[in-house]
């Protein structure tokens, strides 16, 4: 009978590309049978087959005990496709491996070293909990191989199975350290590459090996083997100082002569990571002069980030971020190499030099950072761009010179818009387009993370050590307040709480604070975009406080109160609108306060419609929940609000009363409570008090706060009803004088509406003293005439 081979299986799919799936469930259903049959040769062949139409998909589990029989065929060329079949389809719950233990085992200890070979690769692939108990000294027995390729596979074999059987681990460590002496260097290098890879689980262990490692490292030329070595030490120093000074001769070497750059970086990322840099002992670079360990790996790294190679200038960002961590002064001198870095097209690159341009920040650098980052959310395809003539125009002259460019590229002044259409307000005019938008789709700039890093970037470089490295906090905050508009993520929170942080802390900021505050509350498309748990939302609620709290800085102005009672006021949380409301309160007695100093006629009618206006707001506000147009005289609506907006509405109701009341007629001067009302909220100062200060407040002596207060709870699990009063010892003529009394309560007893409080009630102890339900008496209640027949048809 003729058997298709492997060669006409691939010819024939080839020939079929139309009925590919027909031809091989043709083939499969030949294979089905070849393999049943009793000739090795043939049934070897069909397993052949299922090894290729396995690696294009289709499985072949079902004849995973054809593949143990072709495994024990006396033929290596057989067995080696049984072997094959078994490392691509079999997997620990395979219940066929069983039968491979003594299959394996003959194999390890055959004369032939290629069926030794192929057992080890088998072996490794498919090895299990119990075969690796089973057949752990077995594979040990062929480390003492003559073959080299044999003890190098034995090496990578007996990792495999340490992976599966942990407690051979005792046995495998004074193998690994034979095999370091082994004359022939592929078995060495196995050796290291094994070692190193255990090492990361517990380097502890291998620490004794450091000696022979470290001649390993000074004789050995075959650089995969030192960047083994290398990677090592890199475990070893951390947990053994002493090594550092030990190596730090043999790597400055390395990293002076060496030409490989993967051997290089392993050299500077152990030098950096092991802290071998903060060794004082001075290296010799390529012209002679001694400089320190330290700069040369600085000096080193830079062919890393300046090379043409991705992949080279993704690691050595990542070290120079390491080595950035431990000697900072020496990144600093790389700030112009990392700064072009931050325009790569890869977004990997881009986010490493991101992490190491934000620890450069300096003084003298921080504006020129912060610029080219704003430039980045700003130039991308997040942000429209849009001409400053079709935009309404805003005084410039406070934010001038925040991001400005050279003054040939005025005509090319945009300003930035979001996606929603809101505009930047702080740096109208400052951001120069000096190239056009691709048009090709998204870039890395407009990848959510990166944008969300670049945000997080700016505001810890601007607020890093207590905000060491500003020295215009006025613009740091107009940088805040363009990220709301121009970072493209949700950043709400991170922003809020930065701007109200440096405007409580910095008096001289809290003017222009306050005023960029107004300008965002004034702008109607970002506030359309407020809802609860939005970032608008986020950072309106705090721009609402920072004008309510210092709106005494700015010229009062009757447009704030409409400012602080938007119209999606009603789509935030409770938190959020109390915080709107109570900053409008301080803005209206404000307002009063300052216009009650020049009090005329015109005054008070201006007086009189602000206040109608607020009270019809207020009114607005609480119909949307009432459904009612006279709401602001009920309870209803106040009611459904939560209790921090309720509080805060109930006052500002009857604040805007009393002023109507006591303003009702004119009068030549200003009424009494309108210069008084805002000292209600500006009494006392509240200063920035750190969060760490409660626990410097000293206890007064003899205060134990760990003591309870009062005696200890009684126990009232168990307790069902209160203990029965204790009995009355009264006089005789007492009880006869209430008598009288009990016997009336005796008459009501049969009443079902009469409680009996008298004093010989005794309260039951369990529900068995309960009267019985059945003993209860029922009264006929007579409604009347047709509500007792309409009650009854109910």
């Amino acid at each position: 009978m003729f058997e298709k081979s492997l060669t006409d299986l691939i010819q024939g799919l080839r020939a079929n590309k139309r009925n590919e799936a027909d031809y091989i469930q043709k083939s499969l259903e030949e294979i089905q049978s070849e393999v049943q049959q009793s000739d090795m040769y043939c049934k070897s062949t069909a397993i052949d087959k299922l090894n290729y139409l396995h690696m294009l998909g289709y499985d072949t589990n079902w004849a995973n005990f054809n593949a143990v029989e072709v495994m024990a065929s006396p033929r290596f060329g057989e067995k080696r496709k049984g072997y094959l079949a078994a490392a691509q389809s079999f997997h620990q719950e395979t219940d066929v491996l069983m039968l491979t233990t003594n299959l394996i085992r003959k194999d390890l200890a055959s004369s032939n070293a290629m069926e030794v070979s192929v057992a080890l690769d088998g072996l490794a692939q498919v090895a299990t909990p119990e075969l690796a108990t089973d057949l752990f000294d077995d594979v040990a027995a062929v480390l003492g191989h003559s073959r080299p390729f044999i003890r190098k596979k034995a090496l990578v074999c007996l990792y495999r199975l340490v992976l599966k059987h942990p407690e051979g681990l005792h046995a495998l460590a004074p193998q690994l350290r034979e095999r370091l002496d082994d004359p022939d260097p592929s078995v060495v290098s196995s050796a290291v590459s094994v070692i190193c890879e255990l090492a990361r689980t517990n380097p502890h262990n291998y620490l004794p090996l450091a000696p022979r490692l470290y001649q390993l490292m000074n004789s050995s030329t075959n650089n995969w083997m030192l960047i083994k070595i290398v990677k090592l030490f890199a475990s070893l120093t951390p947990i053994e100082p002493r090594l550092a000074k030990k190596l730090h001769g043999p790597l400055s070497q390395l990293i002076c002569s060496t030409s490989a750059m993967s051997l290089l970086y392993e050299c500077i990322h152990t030098a950096v990571v092991g802290d071998i840099i903060g060794v004082p002992l001075p290296v010799t670079d390529g012209v002679g002069r001694e400089i320190d360990f330290a700069e040369l790996c600085a000096r080193k790294l830079v062919l890393f980030y300046e090379s043409a190679d991705h992949n080279l200038r993704y690691v050595g960002l990542v070290t120079l971020a390491q080595l950035q961590a431990r000697r900072p002064e020496l990144v600093v001198n790389q700030y112009e190499t990392v700064l072009k870095c931050l325009d790569d097209p890869d977004l990997s690159i881009r986010m490493r030099a991101l992490s190491v341009i934000s620890g450069m920040a300096t003084r003298r650098t921080l504006d020129r950072t912060v610029k080219k980052l704003m430039s980045q959310l700003i130039l991308s395809n997040t942000i429209r761009l849009q001409p400053v003539a079709s935009l309404p125009s805003v005084s410039n002259t406070e934010y001038s010179g925040k991001y400005s460019g050279d003054a040939a590229d005025s005509d090319l002044i945009a300003l930035a818009t979001d996606a929603t259409g809101a505009s930047l307000v702080s740096a109208r005019g400052s951001i120069v387009q000096s190239r056009q938008l691709s048009a090709a789709g998204p870039g890395p700039a407009d990848s959510p993370e990166y944008r969300l890093l670049v945000v997080e970037a700016i505001v810890d470089m601007c607020t890093r050590q207590s905000y060491a490295n500003l020295s215009n906090f006025e613009w740091y905050v107009a940088v805040l307040v363009d990220l709301v508009y121009t970072a493209g993520v949700d950043v709400g929170q991170l922003l809020s709480e930065k701007i109200l942080d440096v405007t409580v802390r910095v008096r001289q900021v809290r003017e222009f604070s306050v005023r960029l505050m107004r300008q965002m509350l004034s702008d109607g498309q970002l506030v359309s975009c407020a809802t609860s748990g939005s970032s608008a939302a986020k950072v309106l609620c705090t721009a609402a406080y920072v004008l309510g709290e210092y709106c005494s800085l700015l010229p009062a102005s009757s447009e704030d109160i409409p400012l602080l009672l938007p119209s999606c006021l009603d789509k935030l949380d409770g938190e959020q609108q109390a915080t709107f409301i109570q900053a409008a309160i301080k803005a209206y007695t404000n307002w009063l306060r300052d216009v009650a100093g020049y009090w005329n006629t015109e005054i008070w009618e201006l007086v009189r419609a602000v206040t109608a206006s607020t009270m019809s707001q207020l009114s607005d506000l609480l119909a949307a929940r009432a459904n009612d147009g006279n709401a602001l005289d009920g309870n209803t609506a106040v009611a459904e609000l939560p209790l921090q907006v309720s509080s805060r509405l109930r006052h500002f109701v009857e604040i805007t009363k009393a002023v109507s009341m006591v303003t009702s007629n004119p009068s030549e001067s200003a009424p009494q409570l309108c210069l008084e009302l805002h000292e209600l909220f500006t009494a006392y100062e509240l200063n920035p008090v750190s969060a760490a200060a409660q626990g410097k407040v000293p206890l007064p002596d003899g205060l134990d706060l760990d003591s309870p207060i009062g005696g200890p709870i009684p126990d009232t699990e168990h307790i069902m009803f209160p203990p029965p009063p204790p009995v009355s010892s009264e006089p005789r003529h007492r009880a006869s004088q209430s008598s009288g009394g009990r016997k009336q309560r005796r008459g009501h007893k049969n009443e079902a509406f009469y409680l009996d409080g008298g004093d010989d009630v005794r309260h039951p102890h369990s529900l068995a003293d309960l009267p019985d339900v059945d003993d209860i008496p029922v009264v006929q209640l007579d409604l009347g005439g047709d509500e007792s027949e309409n009650a009854t048809k109910t």
